[in-house]
């Protein structure tokens, strides 16, 4: 990169904050939460609105390709697996068992039901969603893959935002979306397998599915034998707590690393990371808190500013697909999670709190769009649809969590 290119970034980067910190604010402000100001910043600053108002300062400062979109693409999911560590700590192993009977029913039943609406509908509305006979089975599999997510980092965000992180709700949420995003991505990672331009695993998916379990499986018992001992010579070797912070964070990069390489989104594997350090951190609190503090308030605004600054939500929409496929977003979502709640032991108001926080589906949906794009899975208007159908369900989950829960329940829950 030029000084030029530097200079730009930077401006860049700080416009991008500044609008996160104005409009976050101005959205607690309102009482929601915070990351629904900052997705709408990005709404401002992206193609969507400066990009038509004011195209030459947009392509200036927002280039939606080159070094200056490329290092902002970067910084921005680099800083966010150090925040997603950071979620997988509260859920220990030795957590999931306590509550494990309700993530499960949640996770299990609130995934499948939303896959399996995704999937029938590219069958009852062909014309609407624009497929044909021979993609219509990739095409189903791909919506029932991205409507079974649930974004973990968007929900840790909203229930920080309102107290709810740490309660029981909070928890059962948390763990199910570890459930949901082993599904979804293992999925989708079996659809570019077979179906993606380069696709050279056919009849591999069943294999490409184990696999991924035993990578979780892998960093899990890694997190119980070999992660403590590493970081307890850490401790007693290296300067504190900078030495902890180092370790933790190649940690995190590498089993990004290895569940991006099988398909997965990088996310996933910081957060099961997370997971694994789970006891490291009830013993040892301070060098995950530092970490987690500079990612909350620098690279999270950033990162969810950064989400809706990619997608011009104008170009390429269909008011009946976006209608269509958001329906069928929050119906299946909502309605799985609700049974799975109440088979668990859940009341109905919980059932129903727990479905709208796993509703949002976040920059996880979006990233899995785009891939599906760029592979040439989906076209273009299916991808919009995509990206609002993502958008809309993350803003609507904090509201509707304000609204089932009321603020003495949250006050309660907390």
């Amino acid at each position: 990169m030029t000084p030029l290119d530097w200079t730009l970034l930077s401006l860049h980067l700080a416009a991008l904050l500044a609008t996160a910190l104005v409009l976050g604010q101005a959205a607690r402000r309102i009482g929601i939460p915070a990351v629904v100001g900052e997705i709408a910043g990005g709404l401002l600053l992206g193609p969507t609105v400066l990009g038509r108002f004011a195209p030459e300062a947009y392509a200036t400062l927002f280039p939606p390709t080159g070094p200056i979109a490329g290092a902002r693409t970067a910084i921005a999911r680099v800083g966010m697996l150090f925040f997603i560590v950071t979620i997988g700590l509260d859920i220990s192993v030795g957590e999931f068992r306590r509550i494990g009977r309700k993530a499960l029913s949640v996770g299990i039943i609130g995934t499948l039901v939303p896959l399996v609406l995704g999937f029938l509908m590219c069958y009852a509305f062909p014309d609407v969603i624009g497929v044909t006979p021979k993609d219509r089975f990739s095409t189903a599999l791909f919506m029932g893959s991205i409507l079974s997510l649930s974004a973990n980092p968007v929900i840790a965000r909203i229930l920080m935002d309102m107290g709810l992180f740490r309660s029981d709700i909070g928890r059962t949420i948390m763990s199910a979306t570890l459930v949901d995003d082993i599904v979804g991505w293992g999925l989708f990672a079996v659809i570019l397998a077979e179906f993606g331009p380069h696709a050279s695993a056919q009849g591999l998916g069943a294999a490409i599915f184990a696999m991924v379990f035993v990578y979780i499986a892998g960093i899990l018992l890694a997190g119980r034998f070999i992660l403590p001992r590493v970081l307890a010579w850490v401790r007693r070797h290296m300067p504190q707590p900078a030495g902890m912070i180092t370790c933790i964070a190649l940690f995190a990069l590498v089993g990004a690393a290895g569940s991006e390489y099988l398909g997965l989104h990088s996310f996933l594997g910081a957060f099961v990371v997370g997971i694994a350090l789970a006891d490291v951190y009830q013993e040892h609190p301070e060098p995950f808190r530092v970490i987690g503090d500079f990612s909350y308030a620098v690279f999270t605004p950033i990162f969810f500013v950064s989400m809706a600054i990619a997608a011009d939500f104008i170009a390429g929409f269909d008011l009946w697909l976006v209608i269509l496929i958001t329906a069928v977003a929050f119906l299946g979502k909502i309605c799985g999670v609700f049974v799975g709640g109440r088979l668990a032991g859940m009341d109905n108001r919980q059932s129903l709190a727990v479905g709208c926080g796993l509703n949002a589906r976040g920059i996880l949906g979006i990233v899995m769009a785009a891939a599906a794009y760029e592979a040439e899975l989906v076209d273009l208007r299916l991808f919009v649809a995509c990206v609002l159908m993502c958008v809309i369900t993350t803003m609507a989950a904090g509201p509707a969590l304000n609204v089932i829960l009321g603020r003495t329940m949250q006050a309660r829950a907390a």
